[in-house]
């Protein structure tokens, strides 16, 4: 089982999309990601009920500030609705309080468009909405009576997917009903006023949410745990519920939490998502640059004025959101970590919340290291490491790096190489990562530092004995996360059996960390190399985690004609798919994109050669050189 990290004071702040099962409150479906991504301090836009399921919005660290700025996001729902049967709750877990007719198809094909529009709703007793302080729930279950306002909501759309009549076996009939609706409706209240219109009662069997302005369930970490929505599995959703209403220690019923499993864990981990330009643009904020010569003041808190920022134009590929904020602006450094926010008054600007900056991560080389050019404050208090060359950084590296983020009160980092020892000696192979997108990947994840060595000939035929002493004693490596089969040291001399051996006589823990599978194999950096290089592009983000992208920051463009640029690449960088065309998307900097069809072929001189044209002409000139061109 997958240990919980310990709990940090200053967590990266993340977006993740989840699946709550049913069984949990939303507050405690939180735990497992607490736990795995190590902090209390996380909050969600939009709360589920105890047998609901479905796609929660979470936002971890500093982002927990966002919340009440992106809750005003429509959603869409699956709602399982038995009528004939009411209960007090209006869900499968509430006391029956009454019985009435089921319905027909065509009867509620008729009333389904008058609960469309703009609607008076009254919540439901049992809900979290206050009445005089108290919730009205907690009202109810002491036994007053509780009389709720109607409050407007809004049904932007309201179909039937399925439908089972009553027959001799079940008096009931039940609706298996798709509903985009606005923020603060009850799914409940609306199937209580459809079944009264119909001069009956009802209640949910189920509900599944299925997404929350762009963000979908399918995207969700998480998503296979949940059962296919079907109005079978509601009805034995139903039993379930009213089983454990009837007899709540049953055996079967009780839902204890436990460890999730280190497969789940990583799950988990590999869902959360920085919150980037791009990703503040998906949620309708404006965005602002802060300007670097104006970070003291804005970190200070001293007056906003529009002369700090630089806004960054909406990417015409982005459609304009339906939900956009008029008021809110997401704030980045210059690197693209996130700032905090600010909003936009009639006559000034003010602050929303601000988010400091995270110190760069540090990087060294390993002559550095050698010559004890380390931070003895670092060395005094110990390092938690781990070596390898991390070439594309994939599930099983990140794994690695989990474990490194395991260890409590040690300075993490990662020693790592330029490139690939067989880029040397096959300059035309290439790594699946640049050495920018490897550091870049390992500070996403919170590292420390990372120790770069240039994996030369020379360095190769160094002692591995020797290379983890200089560890130990120019590091205080403390900690050592490395795979089952992982050596070291001239011809690979030195495997785990003497890396634990040299560790006991060094007072350093290892952990060993077994393979992570990808359709049954191991993920490893030449599988990856392969797959991009056949063009398969799927298996490789299976095993990246993310799509492939390649590093375009170095290239010199030259303009073929209006939309169409191109640029020689040399050998011993990135990979790259075999020759002919492909889907792109190209990213800038500032977070701006383009999709493109990018077409890989020799020259007439003989070098290779990325030709990107874009979609519609959409840009007639490259100013900027785009960082990534994601390969889809």
């Amino acid at each position: 089982m997958a240990k919980p990290k310990k709990k940090q004071n200053n967590p990266v702040p993340g977006l993740m999309l989840y699946a709550k099962v049913p069984g949990l409150t939303s507050f405690s479906s939180l735990w497992s990601i607490k736990h795995s991504i190590g902090t209390e301090k996380v909050g969600h836009t939009g709360t589920l009920d105890s047998f609901a399921e479905g796609l929660l919005v979470v936002l971890s660290g500093p982002l927990t500030h966002l919340v009440p700025h992106i809750t005003g996001f429509r959603k869409t729902y699956l709602a399982a609705v038995c009528f004939g049967i009411g209960t007090d709750t209006l869900d499968p877990g509430g006391r029956i309080n009454g019985n009435g007719p089921a319905v027909e198809r065509e009867a509620l094909e008729n009333v389904l468009p008058k609960f469309t529009g703009a609607l008076l709703q009254v919540p439901p007793v049992y809900s979290a909405v206050h009445v005089d302080g108290k919730r009205a729930s907690d009202s109810a279950r002491d036994g007053n009576l509780v009389a709720l306002e109607p409050r407007q909501v809004f049904i932007y759309s309201n179909r039937i997917l399925d439908f089972r009549p009553a027959d001799e076996n079940d008096p009931c009939s039940y609706a298996l009903l798709e509903i985009t609706c606005s923020k603060g409706t009850y799914i409940r209240a609306l199937a209580r006023d459809i079944a009264e219109e119909l001069g009956t009662v009802s209640h949910l069997s189920a509900l599944r949410r299925t997404q929350v302005g762009p963000f979908k369930l399918e995207d969700a970490a998480c998503y296979g745990r949940l059962k296919e929505f079907t109005i079978d599995n509601a009805i034995a959703n139903d039993r379930f519920f009213a089983d454990l209403r009837d007899n709540p220690s049953a055996p079967g019923t009780e839902k204890k939490r436990t460890r999730d499993s280190e497969e789940t864990v990583r799950e988990i981990r590999s869902h959360l998502q920085k919150f980037s330009p791009e990703l503040a643009f998906t949620c309708g904020l404006k965005v602002d640059i802060l300007k670097p010569e104006c970070e003291r003041a804005y970190l200070n808190g001293r007056p906003l004025h529009g002369g700090m920022f630089r806004r960054v134009p909406r990417p015409e590929s982005m459609s304009e959101c339906e939900w956009k904020c008029d008021r809110d602006v997401a704030v980045f450094y210059d690197d693209s970590s996130f700032a905090g926010m600010i909003e936009l008054g009639e006559f000034r600007l003010s602050y929303g919340f601000v988010v400091p900056k995270r110190p760069a991560m540090k990087i060294f080389s390993w002559e550095q290291i050698a010559a004890g050019d380390f931070p003895a404050e670092w060395r005094e208090t110990g390092c938690a490491l781990s070596v390898g060359t991390f070439d594309g950084f994939h599930l099983g590296h990140k794994a690695l790096v989990d474990s490194i983020s395991e260890s409590t009160g040690l300075v993490k980092g990662l020693v790592t190489f330029n490139k690939s020892y067989s880029s040397y000696s096959d300059p035309s192979g290439g790594n699946v990562y640049s050495l920018p997108q490897k550091i870049s990947a390992a500070e996403s994840m919170g590292l420390d530092f990372a120790v770069v060595i240039d994996f030369s000939p020379d360095f190769v035929r160094m002692d591995g004995q020797l290379f983890m002493s200089v560890l130990v004693e120019k590091c205080g490596m403390r900690f050592i996360a490395e795979g089952r089969d992982f050596r070291c040291g001239y011809k690979g001399s030195m495997d785990m059996d003497a890396i634990e051996k040299f560790a006991a006589e060094k007072n350093v823990v290892v952990k060993k960390l077994g393979d992570v599978l990808c359709g049954g194999e191991r993920i490893s950096s030449s599988r990856i190399k392969m797959a991009v290089q056949s063009g398969d592009f799927s298996l490789a983000r299976e095993m990246l985690g993310k799509d492939f992208a390649y590093d375009c920051s170095t290239l010199v463009f030259e303009k073929k004609s209006a939309g169409v640029f191109a640029a020689n690449v040399s050998g011993g960088g990135q990979i790259l798919p075999k020759d002919g065309s492909y889907t792109v998307t190209l990213v800038w900097k500032d977070g701006t994109k383009a999709d493109a069809i990018c077409r890989i072929f020799f020259d007439g001189d003989g070098s290779r050669c990325l030709e990107f044209n874009l979609h519609d002409g959409m840009m007639d000139s490259m100013t900027q050189v785009p960082s990534v061109a994601w390969f889809r």
